[in-house]
């Protein structure tokens, strides 16, 4: 991906004098990672889940959101975790990849951080080999001992295709 492509998928938050980025954190295996505010429409709490026979295996189902029929995929099995302890999933993302609306399973949703540029390390400016899903990296304040913790951000058309 290259790093326009990057810098379009975390586009700054309109209403911000700095060019802060908005990101909603999520929880899933071990790791945090975060995702643009911008592709997220709505959070759930879990749905009933109707199973799909011969489904990929981060496939968990579907659901249905007024009506809408929605493929519902495990964050955690997706991103290929290997988890310590299988914990079910908290809440559902209801995540836009640029042409339909994908439910994505996480642990827990932490909050949104508006991080700013230069907290924000690129994928390419890494230098790293990364997975094509990985914008880069944030750097957040941590809430327990003012240190900075790490935020893997996440492009969702790249994970979830589109």
């Amino acid at each position: 991906m290259t790093a326009s492509r990057q810098r379009a998928t975390l586009a700054p938050d309109p209403t911000s004098e700095t060019g802060a980025v908005a990101v909603l954190a999520v929880v899933a295996g071990d790791e945090v990672y975060g995702f643009p505010l911008s592709t997220i429409r709505e959070i759930l709490v879990p749905p009933p889940v109707a199973e799909v026979p011969r489904a990929p295996a981060p496939v968990l189902g579907v659901i249905s959101v007024r009506g809408q029929i929605i493929t519902l995929v495990d964050l955690p099995r997706i991103l290929n975790l290997e988890v310590s302890q299988v914990e079910p999933y908290a809440r559902v993302l209801l995540v836009d990849n640029g042409e339909e609306l994908i439910g994505v399973a996480v642990n827990r949703v932490i909050q949104v951080y508006r991080m700013d540029p230069d907290h924000i390390e690129y994928a390419s400016a890494m230098g790293a080999e990364l997975s094509e899903y990985v914008v880069g990296v944030g750097r957040v304040p941590s809430a327990s001992n003012g240190e900075e913790s790490m935020l893997i951000l996440i492009d969702p058309v790249s994970l979830l295709g589109g």
